[in-house]
């Protein structure tokens, strides 16, 4: 798939994108997805094996098949691969000024606006914030703001931060069939079924900004450090996800952040954009 790393546009290789393709891609694959694989058990399962020593062989395959160096990790030697995949850094660089928006993760980036309808499209695909939340008067109080998608794929260092300083309200849980967070799997509406959490941040710079992390096929646990009322500093680690892909959602309201318009011109295509955790992604406005 192509992807913009902010240089030039890129071919990149998708994780598992064979058994995805089987999956979603034909009728008795996404028989099998709706009916087996999306369910909680099975996650629970896979995880299970990923946490014990028998995956503890896949994690050199797995970082010399991706070009992945854990030099700046605060481990280097994993007991199995969940280990690996839930790695910390030893530091999180911030490449950004203080009115400066940085990127949450490691991932590929899409910057969508949020219609004066409430409608946006990921992938091609209507959704509606009031959906994506569950709560009308909320997804209100975000028209005419910027929905920006960052899609972590297996590959990626899977740990989220805060994107400013703040303080924030307790952890509100949406339960849903977990099902791939893959573009393939568009047609599906995958986002709307994920389990997800949301959080509201006050943020010192962007104002009220809602933080969701969405869950993904074999992905059933989402760990937010604090899911309570609490204070937090700008690139303090939020969380983590477990194995698999996963998604994180930052809602921003009208009027408040520039994204850069390199991010915005390559959204537009339907384009995601290559980011690394503490770059630059928009400035206030």
């Amino acid at each position: 798939m192509q992807v913009w790393n902010r240089k030039e546009l890129i071919e990149e290789s998708e994780v598992g994108a064979g058994a995805i393709r089987f999956a979603y891609g034909n009728a008795f694959g996404r028989f099998l997805a709706k009916a087996i694989l999306c369910r909680k058990f099975v996650s629970n399962l896979y995880a299970a094996w990923q946490r014990s020593g028998l995956s503890k062989r896949k994690v050199e395959k797995f970082k010399a098949q991706y070009g992945i160096s854990t030099e700046d990790c605060t481990m280097q030697d994993f007991p199995n691969f969940n280990a690996f995949f839930t790695r910390q850094r030893k530091d999180y660089v911030n490449l950004t000024a203080e009115n400066e928006l940085p990127a949450i993760a490691d991932s590929k980036l899409t910057a969508l606006p949020i219609s004066a309808g409430c409608r946006f499209h990921i992938k091609g695909v209507p959704y509606t914030a009031e959906e994506l939340l569950e709560d009308k008067a909320l997804a209100q109080e975000y028209r005419g703001g910027l929905c920006l998608i960052f899609r972590l794929s297996p590959d990626d260092y899977h740990r989220y931060v805060y994107p400013d300083a703040g303080t924030q309200e307790p952890c509100r849980h949406i339960k849903g069939v977990l099902h791939t967070v893959n573009p393939i799997a568009a047609d599906m509406k995958v986002y709307r079924r994920n389990a997800r959490t949301v959080q509201r941040l006050h943020t010192a710079r962007f104002g009220d900004v809602l933080q969701m992390e969405v869950g993904a096929l074999l992905v059933g646990r989402i760990v937010n450090h604090e899911e309570g009322a609490a204070q937090f500093s700008k690139l303090q680690e939020k969380g983590y996800f477990a194995y698999g892909g996963s998604t994180v959602i930052l809602l921003l309201k009208q009027d408040v952040v520039r994204i850069d318009e390199d991010i915005l011109t390559h959204s537009v295509q339907g384009i995601e954009t290559k980011v690394r955790l503490g770059e630059r992604i928009g400035v206030r406005a």
